[in-house]
């Protein structure tokens, strides 16, 4: 009697009834006979599903791009970060929802496909909205930190032309005695020399209380050539006198056919007088009888760059904020007014030139000027 062979029964599995009216891409997947069945949704959207569509998972680079296999389709949970292709070929963004099927056997799953590449590209679209908006907000911010600098400087503009008229007449009146006293009085030879200075410093601080109101007015001033080292040693013959009082030194240090700049050169010599007189008032605060300030003056093809920096007190960042703000002063009352730096800034906004300011508490400060140079080369010193 032969052996009877047994037949192995391999288990079938029909669609759900509903499956194509079910409106979202759908794949129902029966694990026991290797069954896999799509909805009309999803073979509209992505094309058709044979079982060898999802029986092997090609190795991929990127995580984003992982293909869907059965084994996902029999793993119940939400699963991110997978693609597939539509009718087109294109690799389409999904996440899939894998649940049991209720009223089926074991071993039953059923995925229901969404398409996020919407999503993403929303996702996407907000992410560089914030960014543009986050720029926009700081571009808005630093403009306004220019308007109000701007409205700073408008109101010193009021104030301005009635302070230089006040002063103008006392310097007048010290330049005409001088001017007498220097033709018709016979003065021993350091007299002459002492009221030469005079005439002098008051023919600067006229021309300084000129463009004041010039500055107030906003008017444009007479430019020419000018040489940034003759303006930075012009400044230091006007400082060397309060300098050496107070134990400072002042080096100066130029590098080889810097390039001219059109500039008012009294302007110009104000902006470094302001400078070496800031850096004189922290020095004293920071060790009476002794420091040293520097000016270094560099070019090159595009710029021409000085850096005034001493060994003083330093300052706040909540200070250096406000350094160019009119009438803002640390000083004692009476030591100062506040309009040096702000007038300074003023100067070199007409230029185009650009400044920075670097300073720690106990560090000392640094001021770097950038100007746009004429592009004329001087070899030697000006005179």
């Amino acid at each position: 009697m032969g052996i009877k062979k047994l037949k192995v029964i391999t288990p079938t599995f029909s669609p759900p009834e509903g499956l194509d009216s079910f409106p979202m891409p759908t794949l129902v997947f029966h694990a026991p006979s290797k069954t896999l069945h799509a909805n009309s949704a999803f073979e509209e959207a992505f094309g058709k599903a044979p079982l060898v569509r999802f029986s092997k998972s090609p190795k991929v680079s990127l995580i984003h791009e992982r293909p869907i296999d059965l084994t996902l389709l029999a793993s119940p949970g939400r699963h991110e970060g997978y693609t597939i292709e539509d009718t087109s070929g294109s690799k389409i963004p999904v996440e899939i929802r894998v649940s049991p099927l209720k009223g089926a056997s074991e071993d039953t799953c059923i995925a229901v496909i969404e398409n996020i590449q919407v999503r993403q590209n929303l996702e996407t679209q907000l992410i560089q909205n914030h960014l543009d908006l986050k720029n926009a907000f700081l571009e808005l911010s630093r403009t306004q930190a220019a308007l109000t600098q701007s409205a700073k400087l408008a109101s010193l503009g009021e104030l301005s032309s009635g302070i230089a008229h006040e002063l103008n007449q006392p310097l007048q009146a010290i330049l005409g005695f001088s001017q007498e006293l220097a033709e018709f009085e016979k003065l021993s030879p350091a007299g002459t020399e002492f009221v030469q200075d005079i005439i002098h410093a008051s023919k600067k601080m006229a021309e300084i209380i000129k463009s004041l109101r010039s500055f107030a007015r906003e008017a444009g001033e007479e430019k020419t050539e000018t040489s940034i080292e003759h303006a930075v040693r012009e400044a230091a013959k006007l400082m060397s006198h309060s300098l050496t009082q107070k134990g400072i030194r002042l080096e100066i240090n130029v590098s080889p056919q810097i390039p001219l700049l059109l500039a008012n050169p009294i302007q110009l010599e104000q902006v470094f007088v302001n400078l070496m007189s800031n850096a004189r008032d922290a020095i004293e605060a920071a060790h009476p009888g002794r420091g040293l300030i520097r000016v270094g003056i560099t070019s090159n093809a595009n710029a021409i760059q000085v850096v005034v920096s001493d060994d003083g007190c330093g300052m706040s960042e909540e200070i250096r904020s406000r350094i160019f703000d009119p009438f803002f002063t640390t000083k004692e009352v009476g030591k100062g007014t506040g309009l040096g730096l702000s007038i300074s800034y003023g100067i070199l906004k007409k230029l185009g030139a650009g400044i920075e300011v670097h300073s720690e508490p106990g560090h000392g400060t640094e001021f770097k000027l950038t100007f746009r140079p004429l592009g004329i080369t001087q070899e030697g010193e000006v005179a």
